[in-house]
């Protein structure tokens, strides 16, 4: 939901038995519009975090660990000259406006007290973080500056005085009487959605509150103004009174809303009207996962989109040589030349000069008694017959060279196809950032782009069958080869689906013979973990550890077996495995 005034009502209350009468001991800036204040209170820290960035302006404690850029920027220059050392005397929001205002008292140089406001306006592109000195009301500082020339109604310039973002024209909802309710509400056209018109009229609230109020009084969504009557304004102004007064009396519970494992909703209340799995917790920390969360994901997104760009950037420029490689190979064959050559040099004494071809008797072949040979008539003939020989001779090599060639680049084309299908099931950065080292080393992208950190080693999947036996899985190549030559012992049991791209799979057996379920649950996840997830049939080969090699000089993640057995798995089994999995293996991770 957006940032509105109950969301900041419920942070300010947290932030005034968290960090009231706090020092601020550092200030950071990690992003352009971010500031993090770094705070001391009963030998406990506390990392505050006010960020005017329009799509994620927010004021909230953070367990991040904020990093500077490596030239410290001017404003948070000025706010370290001014805030640091200082001490945090009162934490306001006026009314349920979106602003927070910290009051910070301290002393300069020379030891003369001073009295600094830091005000975070959170306004979706109009958010702002400003720097006022509180005994003139004139501003020090602001993250975003701007003259009349961008707002008539006041500029934010270093030295100008401090005026307040202009009001909102809103009622209090705190304070708000049915009566009074009703009518503002029934006096909006009869067409207007029920929740737009209460964030319209009600201060503190964004449409998603609204949407709430509308939720609690059950009444259906999309209502509209013109289908309501005395009934419904009733329970809606009821929903309001107790949805407002649970956030302002505290007694309502932030909540985080995860679908599919990731943060998709929050609010200061638990919200009726989205679905999906909840985590109660304070609203700082509710919103320090959902923000912390969205960043990974984003993260996650765009080095998923670069690696994706890479490979099959590649994969286009090798099927591009490939095509070229194919036409060398489908020309006719150079024998001709050679053959032409042979025919010219035996016949020379017959050969005039300036002739533009030549008939002669095939001795080679009597299926073909004569051979029409094309001749440049400005060669002798003996020059003419040279000019094959040579002819023959580079078109044998071109050949020869494209033959490899080609098995090279079918071979370089297989182990790009691979990578794609690891980026496509890669499930955390840290597998991307696995594939970007390995692509690093391989030499698609530049060393510092897939960087590997000293001393980390590939985190695979480790699982515990059924009954008991360990199954580790590779989800890309760096870490197939880690499972199978680093943690697989001779006598383990490798598997890995037949003919396409995925996983080396390893059911550990410490000397004893697997059970069939064991079995057949490795292979439902070497299925899984392929090219071939889609399918319902899959076959997968399993044969002893001892009978899996690397080629010297193999890309990563390539080997040779012998001695298979193939069955045939379904990968949707493996997502029964995947959803009981447990912390019993050390290390579990999904």
């Amino acid at each position: 939901m957006p940032f509105d005034g109950l969301v900041l009502f419920s942070v300010t209350r947290e932030l005034k038995a968290a960090i009231a009468g706090g020092r601020i001991e550092r200030v950071f800036q990690p992003g352009i519009l971010e500031i993090v204040l770094l705070i001391r209170k009963n030998r406990e820290k506390h990392r505050l975090m006010l960020s005017a960035t329009a799509d994620a302006a927010r004021v909230h404690l953070t367990q991040s660990d904020p990093r500077n850029p490596d030239r410290v920027p001017f404003f948070c220059s000025t706010l370290r000259r001014h805030l640091e050392g200082s001490r945090i005397t009162s934490i306001t929001q006026p009314d349920l406006e979106r602003v927070l205002q910290i009051a910070a008292t301290g002393t300069d140089k020379l030891g003369r007290p001073t009295a600094c406001l830091l005000i975070a306006e959170i306004m979706g592109k109009h958010s702002n973080i400003i720097l006022v000195n509180a005994a003139e009301n004139k501003i020090v500082d602001a993250a975003k500056r701007y003259s009349h020339s961008v707002s008539r109604y006041r500029e934010v310039l270093p030295g100008q005085p401090y005026t307040p973002p202009p009001p909102a024209g809103k009622a209090d909802p705190i304070t708000a009487t049915e009566e009074e309710f009703t009518a503002a509400v029934s006096a909006q056209p009869i067409e207007t959605d029920v929740a737009q018109a209460i964030q319209r009229l009600y201060q503190g609230l964004s449409l998603y509150s609204a949407r709430e109020i509308v939720s609690r009084a059950e009444l259906p969504p999309g209502i509209t103004v013109g289908e309501c009557g005395l009934y419904e304004y009733r329970r809606l102004y009821g929903s309001l009174v107790k949805l407002v007064s649970s956030i302002t009396t505290g007694s309502a519970a932030p909540t985080l809303v995860i679908r599919n494992g990731s943060p998709v909703e929050y609010a200061p209340f638990d919200p009726s009207q989205d679905s999906g799995d909840r985590v109660y917790a304070p609203m700082n920390e509710v919103l320090d996962r959902f923000y912390l969360g969205r960043a990974e994901s984003a993260a996650f997104n765009t080095r998923r989109r670069c690696l994706e760009q890479c490979v099959q950037r590649e994969i286009r420029r090798l099927t591009r040589k490939l095509e070229t490689i194919e036409g060398i190979l489908g020309e006719p064959d150079p024998q001709r030349y050679r053959l032409y050559g042979e025919l010219l040099t035996a016949n020379l004494y017959r050969l005039r000069p300036g002739s533009e071809e030549a008939v002669l008797q095939n001795f080679y072949s009597p299926d073909v008694p004569l051979v029409t040979i094309p001749l440049d008539p400005s060669l002798t003939p003996s020059q003419n017959a040279q000019r094959y020989f040579k002819k023959y001779a580079k078109a044998r090599a071109a050949r020869r060279h494209a033959a490899q060639e080609k098995e090279r680049l079918t071979e370089e084309l297989a182990y790009l196809t691979g990578v794609v299908t690891a980026i496509e099931q890669a499930a955390s950065l840290e597998e991307l950032t696995e594939i970007a080292e390995e692509l690093a080393g391989q030499g698609y992208l530049s060393p510092e782009t897939g960087k590997e950190k000293k001393g980390e080693e590939p985190q695979p999947l480790k699982l515990l069958s059924a009954d008991g036996f360990p199954i580790l899985v590779g989800k890309n190549n760096r870490q197939n080869e880690y499972v199978t030559f680093r943690l697989a012992a001779a006598g383990d049991l490798w598997l890995h689906a037949r003919g396409v791209p995925g996983a080396h799979v390893i059911l550990k057996t410490a000397g004893r013979e697997p059970s069939g379920k064991a079995l057949a649950e490795a292979a439902a996840l070497a299925a899984y973990f392929s090219q071939s997830r889609r399918s319902t049939k899959v076959p997968v080969d399993w044969t002893r550890r001892a009978n899996v090699q690397r080629p010297k000089g193999a890309r990563p993640g390539f080997v040779t077996y012998s001695g298979e057995k193939t069955l045939y798995a379904d990968p949707g089994a493996a997502e029964v495995l995947l959803k009981r999995q447990t912390e019993e293996l050390p290390g579990a991770k999904r």
